[in-house]
């Protein structure tokens, strides 16, 4: 376990204690940050490798710990041929407020609510009048943000669940809106320092030179826990359909090692919205370079059904108490956490067994084309 950390501080100390002795080692933060954001790069080539980690703040506990676990057993794998060709950056935990105090959004002391840092991106706030509009979210709100209750609001989401199933309401909870400042996936009504800081990140890592971009985010929360088998799931969630170029690049390079999911809704825009993936697609469209960007995600739930149900609960109760009472029930606290970063020593081992083949195959891939 020596890879986790217990909060920000330690994470960033240990993540710049292993980046100084591999590679370049920079720090962004903008005036109104509290927690700035570390990077390394390791290699010198005009090919991009992102890794990002911690953009929803509870689950950098699992990305900073992979990004360790990088720098301390995996660098020494990449040849010096490859170094040339590419260079690899890590950028380490985007959300620290979200890290340090154990939520997985930031909490808009200026407006009041949750902002998912992940529906923040790519959005021009200026035209109030023009934010993305997810009508279907307001179909779901009421029961979402009832009173808390474990077993009549349960029921109630399960039951919602059911009915909404198939026409597209229960997905479209998590696709992001921009009216319900306490409502869950909110996107905020204005650019996060966090997003300010990541932007020009990414933009120094591109400079003027830089001849393709892949980008991958290290999440937690979708897909299962086996907790008897001590195992769990991994996919690569890519924002378009199964025919895209990103998907295809993703599938040649990384399967069968790393399963790749496609989003075939994704036919005539992103599913999210004000996600970073698609944030860097447009950003650097113009340049004519390929971008591949994708998110890695590693599974906590122990449940098919219920995991989803008992997670949008959780979210619900925590901002019923946030708006009514200003902070969040213990319990419900408690839970939250547990469903983004679950406490079992197995999960923590096997979620880093999962994302070692995920950078095994990158590595493989950065040495198999600069022979």
């Amino acid at each position: 376990m020596k890879f986790y950390s217990e909060n920000w501080f330690e994470a960033t100390s240990k993540f710049a204690h292993r980046a100084m002795d591999v590679g370049v080692f920079s720090a962004y933060k903008t005036p109104d940050m509290q927690y700035e954001i570390t990077c390394v790069t390791i290699g010198s080539g005009d090919n991009k490798i992102v890794i990002n980690s911690g953009v929803h703040g509870i689950e950098g506990y699992f990305g900073s710990a992979a990004q360790n676990m990088f720098l301390a057993n995996m660098v020494s794998k990449i040849s010096e041929p490859a170094l040339d060709k590419f260079s690899i950056v890590l950028i380490h935990v985007i959300n620290g407020w979200g890290m340090q105090n154990r939520m997985r959004e930031v909490f808009d002391k200026k407006n009041g609510g949750l902002i998912d840092l992940n529906r923040n991106f790519g959005i021009d706030f200026s035209k109030p009048e023009q934010l993305p509009i997810n009508p279907k979210y307001a179909i779901a709100h009421p029961v979402l943000l009832s009173t808390p209750d474990k077993i009549i609001k349960k029921e109630a989401i399960k039951k919602f669940r059911q009915e909404h199933l198939k026409d597209g309401v229960w997905a479209a909870i998590s696709h992001g809106q921009y009216y319900e400042p306490y409502g869950l996936f909110y996107g905020g009504c204005e650019r996060l320092p966090e997003n300010v800081a990541t932007m020009r990140i990414y933009d120094d890592i591109m400079g003027k030179n830089a001849k393709s971009l892949i980008s991958i985010g290290l999440h937690t929360g979708l897909g299962r826990f086996y907790r008897k088998k001590a195992d769990v799931t991994s996919s690569l969630l890519v924002s378009h359909p199964e025919t895209h170029k990103n998907t295809l690049f993703f599938k040649e390079k990384l399967a069968p090692n790393v399963p790749i999911t496609p989003d075939n809704n994704a036919i005539s825009g992103p599913t999210l919205l004000g996600d970073l993936v698609d944030c860097l697609e447009n950003r650097y469209k113009s340049r004519n370079i390929p971008v591949y960007t994708a998110d890695f995600e590693i599974g906590t739930g122990e449940f098919p059904i219920m995991s989803p149900v008992y997670k949008r609960m959780d979210m619900g109760d925590a901002r019923y108490d946030l708006l009514h009472y200003g902070k969040i029930n213990n319990e419900t606290w408690a839970n939250l956490t547990e469903s983004w970063y679950p406490s079992d020593v197995r999960w923590k081992n096997a979620a880093l067994r999962r994302v070692e083949i995920l950078f095994n195959d990158i590595i493989y891939y950065m040495n198999s084309i600069s022979k």
